[in-house]
């Protein structure tokens, strides 16, 4: 009933759209408003409840989701991008772009915290080509161009989209070919909603559904489906995906869902906040529709809730790049877009050259090679001995793509200076921020 009221009175009274942070407590609570600072044990929140910033103690943080956009309308984010990925040995990843590498060291520079020194032997990869990835929707921010049935059972309240009755909300997203949705889903209770992707139209058909992929999230885990077209043979519905793994953590009533379609190969790929659930193919023709329907399954005693809605188009040759294999893990491995790998000792990297070469010390070859950034696949560096564990007191995630382990983290209104474990003290432009987690 606490929970139910908090929430309720939170939601009810906030009124300005890009006050939507949302942060989630252990004890289940949620909390809308603009976060104005997290130091010194509390969270401050602005809300319209009270003149003075409401204060939350930062040990019952379970996650904080940031806004999305302090844009008015509901189009792309105009972040800064980068074709290029390091990825360090404790699993933290950052976009950026590589300026320079010494027997010791690597240059990386990066748009929302600067140019970063980091030691070879703190770096597992760094991947190239991995270009950007074009935003097609952020939002809601409204209920306009939204196709609504049942009589209006959804309604919108400052960033989010709510139903407590059976009923669906749909819009043409314009959805392209290969797609990454994401969007973070809350309720009072348990969750009970159905999300359909690739639908013709942004509103249900006589006969329902179909000729779509449908998410199924529920207490019992969530499911991914195809829906046949209509009058097709066999049964409506074929599994590609299942998890049995309840949405939420540490009592917490949201979770970020993401669901990514390469219609092209027909490969679907389902993560639950953060985490890779599974991988399904599908065996039929894929759906050719572009838009979105949400499906309230609410008996009507409790709201489930749809925020932070992002569409990207799906760089799948990327996915492919990943999958090219270190060759030895006592030496650099260099992979190169035709599928030849060198491996030796990447030696320095010379970006005032037109080709901005690197150059690797191969025993194939007597003379070290060369080889144009523009040939660069991905770059193993040297495992070495074990280094020793680096985890954060929080997760940081990035909008861009990226994450990071932090501890000691003091946000402001446009900067957070924390801690990183291996690369020191960092002050990140609060616009790249996603989400915070508390570690475990």
């Amino acid at each position: 009933m606490r929970t139910s009221l908090i929430v309720g009175l939170t939601m009810a009274s906030l009124n300005i759209a890009q006050a939507n942070d949302q942060i989630s407590l252990k004890n289940g609570d949620l909390f809308f408003g603009k976060v104005i600072a997290l130091k010194g044990g509390l969270i401050e929140l602005q809300t319209p409840h009270s003149e003075a910033p409401l204060k939350i103690l930062n040990k019952d943080l379970v996650k904080l989701n940031f806004s999305a956009a302090d844009s008015a309308d509901e189009t792309p984010d105009e972040l800064p991008k980068n074709s290029q990925e390091l990825y360090l040995r404790n699993g933290d990843s950052i976009p950026g772009e590589v300026v320079g590498l010494t027997p010791t060291h690597l240059s990386f520079q990066t748009w929302f915290t600067g140019l970063l020194e980091i030691p070879r032997e703190k770096i597992d990869s760094v991947f190239f080509g991995v270009t950007p990835q074009r935003t097609v929707f952020r939002g809601p921010i409204g209920i306009e161009g939204w196709s609504q049935g049942n009589n209006g059972r959804w309604r919108y309240e400052d960033g989010t989209l709510t139903s407590r009755d059976k009923g669906f909300i749909g819009r043409d997203l314009k959805l392209p070919e290969n797609f990454i949705f994401g969007a973070d889903i809350s309720w009072e209770s348990s969750p009970n909603i159905r999300i359909h992707l690739c639908t013709d139209k942004p509103q249900p058909q006589d006969d329902g559904t179909s000729n779509s992929y449908l998410l199924n999230l529920n207490s019992g885990g969530v499911q991914v489906r195809r829906v046949m077209p209509a009058g097709a043979q066999g049964p409506k519905f074929k599994t590609l995906i299942t998890s049995t793994r309840a949405p939420g953590s540490k009592g917490s009533n949201t979770c970020q869902l993401e669901l990514r379609v390469d219609r092209a190969t027909k490969i679907l790929q389902l993560y639950l906040d953060g985490e890779k659930l599974g991988q399904g193919i599908d065996p039929t023709e894929s759906p050719e529709g572009s838009a979105l329907l949400l499906e309230s399954m609410s008996s009507g005693s409790s709201d489930n809730s749809i925020r932070n809605i992002i569409v990207h188009e799906w760089d799948t040759t990327t996915q492919l790049l990943r999958r090219e294999p270190r060759a030895e893990d006592q030496l650099d491995t260099l992979s190169v877009d035709d599928g030849d790998r060198f491996s030796g000792k990447i030696l320095s990297y010379n970006p005032a050259d037109p080709a901005k070469p690197f150059t690797v010390k191969t025993p194939l070859s007597p003379e070290p090679i060369s080889i144009p950034l523009e040939n660069c696949a991905v770059m193993y560096f040297t495992k070495g001995e074990n280094a020793p564990k680096s985890v954060g007191q929080y997760r940081l995630a990035l909008r861009t793509g990226g994450n990071l382990s932090l501890s000691r983290i003091q946000l402001g209104a446009e900067k957070l200076k924390a801690k990183h474990p291996w690369l020191g003290e960092l002050e990140i432009d609060r616009s790249v921020m996603l989400s915070i987690t508390k570690s475990e």
